[in-house]
């Protein structure tokens, strides 16, 4: 549904600047010209301030006046008496000029109306956009008129035109990966959403499983059971199981929970070898009678930046986890550098892992052989915390592993 309307919020951006490309290029020139129009027609009315400001008169007057300002302004200007006579051109002589009487400008104007229209001229031949204002200045009573070639009106709307199509092209690649970078960002979304059901769904199932056993057990005891000493002494020991089993998960739980939001305060440099030999101590009240726990130390290691508690629960659950799948042989944990990495590898005797078993073993609540797990009190988050530890380290974890034969976890911790 999201990608569909993400799909249509592209297209409608795209229709959206198809069309104004389009508006602009049939209605474009007309409102230039339009525009064009209204700024010169201000422009005659400013220029014929100035002539009456400055009071021009004389026989060179009018055409210095005009020769003067059309460079300025890059227009041209033609000064025009009552009787339709030139006395100013900027772009020829105005002794040369036909008389200008009969122009529909210059009319409007000694008509006193300011005007603007778009013709061609009489004299050059050329298409022209014409404003012409009235001027009634002493003695002097004409028009002042100022014009500017189409062609240069055209030029503009071409460069526009070309700007306008540059602007749309950059905006629909833009457009295009927005809406590429917006649909990872949805399918992301997506995944994390369906993660969280999933776990959810899973440990709702992980605590209703004790919770129901706990249940059931106190309600035998108190429909009778409780009057036999030896049978309420064996449900109680289950009862005490679950638990410990209900407590393990809801800490496995909370500690996934605080690793996912990358919290790890408290770093410092740990001494590995240490760390590990707590570990194995811990643990080697879990060994069975004909496995061995073996610990080979680097003395050459250098100390790790981590947080403590997070590096031993790395160790505890891989560890932990070797010894629960081993019934003969032993479990044996290795450190080293190599590189610029710190090297942890962990193997075990035990039964081993199918291929396919391997691609799912660090997910939530994934057990390889769910019976042995839980009657060992597993809780089917002690990967996945491991997975999780090594990603907030920047490292990787890579395990091999074959049925019969042992498994082997890699961890690598860039210092």
């Amino acid at each position: 549904m999201k990608k569909k309307v993400l799909v249509g919020y592209i297209i409608a951006a795209m229709i959206a600047l198809v069309a104004f490309e389009y508006a602009f290029w049939t209605n474009g020139f007309s409102y230039l010209e339009h525009q064009s129009e209204k700024s010169y027609l201000t422009q005659a009315e400013m220029l014929r301030d100035l002539f009456q400001a400055e009071d021009v008169a004389g026989e060179n007057g009018y055409e210095q006046f005009a020769e003067n300002y059309a460079k300025a302004y890059n227009i041209r200007i033609t000064i025009i008496d009552s009787e339709g006579n030139v006395l100013g051109e900027s772009q020829g002589a105005s002794d040369l000029m036909s008389n200008h009487l009969n122009r529909e400008e210059v009319q409007k104007a000694l008509e006193g109306q300011s005007n603007s229209l778009i013709r061609k001229s009489d004299t050059f031949d050329v298409d022209y956009c014409y404003c012409a204002v009235p001027v009634d200045c002493g003695d002097f009573h004409g028009v002042m008129r100022v014009a500017l070639p189409l062609s240069e009106l055209k030029n503009m709307d071409n460069e526009f035109v070309r700007s306008t199509v540059l602007v749309t092209l950059v905006l629909l690649v833009v457009v295009f990966f927005l809406g590429a970078y917006f649909r990872k960002y949805v399918q992301a979304m997506k995944k994390v959403e369906n993660m969280r059901r999933e776990f959810v769904s899973n440990v709702t199932h992980e605590l209703k499983t004790p919770l129901t056993s706990i249940r059931g057990f106190v309600e035998t005891l108190k429909d009778g059971a409780i009057e036999d000493p030896k049978m309420a002494h064996r449900f109680l020991d289950i009862i005490d199981i679950e638990t410990e089993r209900l407590s393990h998960l809801i800490s496995d739980t909370l500690l996934l929970s605080e690793i996912e939001s990358k919290q790890d305060a408290n770093r410092e440099p740990c001494d590995v070898n240490a760390v590990i030999a707590e570990v194995v101590e811990l643990l080697q009240p879990k060994v069975r009678e004909h496995v061995r726990l073996i610990f080979q130390p680097d003395p050459t290691l250098k100390p790790y930046n981590c947080n403590r508690d997070r590096l031993k629960q790395l160790l505890i659950n891989l560890v932990d986890n070797g010894l629960k799948a081993t019934e003969f042989g032993a479990v044996t944990v290795r450190c080293r550098t190599m590189g610029n990495e710190l090297v942890l590898e962990i193997s075990d005797t035990g039964i081993g892992m199918e291929e396919e078993q391997l691609e799912r073993i660090f997910e939530r609540f994934y057990r390889v052989d769910k019976g042995r797990s839980k009657a060992q009190g597993g809780t089917g988050l002690g990967l996945s915390i491991v997975k999780h530890i090594v990603e907030l380290y920047h490292g990787t974890v890579h395990v091999t592993s074959k049925p019969g034969v042992g498994t082997e976890f890699t961890v690598k911790l860039p210092y």
